[in-house]
């Protein structure tokens, strides 16, 4: 479906009304299975915090006081550094599996978010945001697992040091909380625009990966035209690709500018405390040695703590965007568990009672609406329905197999509505080739590459392989197919082998035959169709192939939205109307 004939849906939320949940809250919900491991990362991270400023106080009384440098400080010593080693690797293993397990749970998460969501709602929001959720935004916060254990073993040595700063004089540590509550205000002004550049540059990524897209599915276009490429790749690809390098720019300078601000504070704290007789340190060159050790051990984490800050706040920028796209899906569903049989129920009777549904026509600038539809269908019938390009004839066809919602009326299968809560089973009974169809890789939830039985499976699968001319190609094997790279009718053909596998009741073909030679538009309309209705099946064929018109049970033909005549038996080849847009 194009652009042009999206389905209507509600505008996408407001500044206001799109407000992310708390980040945290995402975070803490992927966190909920290894909480256990984390608090033993965490605990290991403070331990090793603990026991890098014994170390240092340790070195300190064994080098300024005269004799102090006996066995006992040497043992002590000794079991601080073993305890900071294996404290360190513990919580580097931790956090890498931490990091590896949450990366994993999210895009899952957002997977099954977006498969449980409406149609319209995925054709609306597109692939593009997701892309960049489940890439850059995943990575962003399973960086974070790396960052936290520095974060809080740094943490840790600057808050032990300023109490151990304390301990040795209070003045001394008053003058170093100063250089931090002062940077820390210069930090914060930094921060703000950081992040404000780190949302600005999640933006430009989505349109980055638009285009990234485009890259691919428009190869064609741009090989066979030199200034379309140029300006493609220096403009629109070019432009975004500068916006995230810039935006991304501005944020990272913003933080080296507030970590060096940060850093020659404190080295004016050093200066203070070496030089400022008002501290009576110079008098004392043993506790002015003191605060210089403690301070020296302090720079290199306080360093560490504040250049990983940006990758904390990367993360929550992440969470919030993923929140965000994720909310735009709608409420995650739970879709029922259905039986093995649920999708070979057969019905006697399919009744669309004044369905209709509407959808924004970008191409006019109007909403264009399907209906009021009122159609039965019955078991081991050909129906065809016509129409000209942008009559509606897709959306209707969306409509009757469940993957829209009607906005009025009813469907009915045996006379009993199919609401919300059945709509998920009233989907299975149908099997569709649509025209952007996609062809898996593989027979999925067909054949079980792990059961016994697979072999006679893919027997099956290859007699069909081989019926629609396809065997010289490609072969199922495993329940996969050998290869996908064939031309498109060949890519129909091989939905078609799938298609008739699933064996469904109801089945729907949107302008198959549309990419097929001669023979194998003959072979599709006066073999294949009647052998499908033959078994009792429902065929529902989208179609501008006039000279096949008389095959039909029956011929509707839809113009604007509405069913404008409905014709029975072996009809003469009704006139197909000239194209006025884009198929709806």
């Amino acid at each position: 479906m194009t652009a042009a004939t999206q389905p209507y849906a509600s505008p996408p939320p407001t500044e206001s009304s799109a407000q992310a949940k708390p980040a945290m809250r995402l975070i803490l919900a992927l966190l909920k299975r290894s909480r256990g491991a984390l608090a033993i990362a965490l605990t290991a991270c403070v331990l090793n915090g603990i026991a890098s400023v014994l170390l240092v106080a340790t070195l300190n009384r064994a080098l300024s006081e005269s004799g102090a440098a006996d066995g006992s400080l040497a043992l002590r010593f000794g079991l601080c550094a073993v305890i900071a080693l294996v404290t360190r690797v513990i919580t580097g293993v931790l956090f890498a599996r931490l990091s590896q397990d949450t990366m994993a749970q999210l895009r899952e998460h957002v997977a099954k978010r977006v498969a449980a969501a409406e149609l319209r709602d995925v054709e609306r929001i597109g692939a593009a945001p997701v892309q960049s959720v489940l890439t850059d935004d995943a990575t962003n916060v399973s960086m974070l697992f790396f960052a936290l254990p520095n974060i809080v073993m740094h943490g840790s040595i600057v808050f032990g040091c300023l109490g151990y700063l304390a301990w040795l004089s209070w003045p001394v540590c008053l003058l170093a909380l100063t250089a931090i509550v002062v940077g820390s205000i210069g930090y914060h002004t930094g921060d703000k625009r950081a992040i404000a550049s780190l949302e600005a540059a999640g933006r430009s990524q989505d349109k980055l990966f638009g285009y990234l897209g485009a890259l691919f599915t428009g190869a064609k276009e741009l090989k066979l035209h030199q200034a379309r490429a140029r300006q493609f790749l220096d403009g629109q690809l070019g432009a975004a690709i500068g916006e995230v390098r810039d935006h991304r720019r501005r944020a990272f300078s913003s933080y080296a500018v507030g970590v060096g601000w940060i850093v020659f504070l404190f080295y004016v704290f050093l200066g203070a405390a070496a030089f400022w007789p008002t501290l009576g340190v110079r008098a004392d060159a043993a506790a002015a040695s003191g605060y210089i050790v403690v301070f020296l051990f302090m720079l290199l984490p306080l360093d560490g703590l504040l250049n990983n800050v940006p990758t904390l706040n990367a993360a929550r920028v992440s969470l919030d965007r993923i929140e965000k796209v994720m909310e735009e899906f709608g409420n995650l569903r739970t879709v029922p568990q259905l039986g093995e049989s649920a999708s070979h129920e057969p019905f006697k009777t399919l009744v669309l009672r004044d369905v209709t549904h509407s959808y924004f026509h970008e191409r006019d600038e109007r909403m264009f609406s399907v209906g009021p539809i009122n159609l039965t269908f019955k078991p081991g019938e050909l129906v065809f329905l016509v129409g000209g390009n942008g009559s509606g004839k897709t959306t209707l066809a969306k409509v009757l197999t469940g993957l829209y919602e009607p906005e009025d009326g009813v469907i009915e299968v045996d006379g009993k509505a199919i609401g919300s809560a059945e709509r998920a089973a009233y989907r299975e009974r149908f099997t569709a080739v649509f025209n952007d169809f996609h062809l898996f890789d593989a027979l999925l939830g067909i054949i079980d590459p792990n059961d016994s039985s697979r072999a006679q499976a893919d027997a099956r699968a290859n007699a069909l392989v081989a019926k629609l001319a396809l065997d010289h190609k490609v072969q199922v094997v495993n329940g996969a197919f050998s290869t996908r790279a064939l031309s498109t009718g060949q890519r129909k053909r091989l939905a078609l082998v799938v298609a008739y596998l699933e064996d469904r009741p109801f089945y729907l073909f949107d302008e198959w035959a549309a990419d097929q030679d001669p023979a194998f538009k003959a072979v599709f309309y006066e073999q294949l169709l009647p052998e499908l209705c033959a078994r009792g099946k429902t065929v529902l064929v989208i179609t501008h192939d006039d000279r096949y018109f008389p095959l039909a049970d029956r011929v509707l033909k839809l113009d604007n939205g509405s069913i404008i005549s409905e014709t029975y038996g072996a009809p003469a080849a009704l006139p197909v109307m000239a194209a006025n847009g884009t198929e709806g």
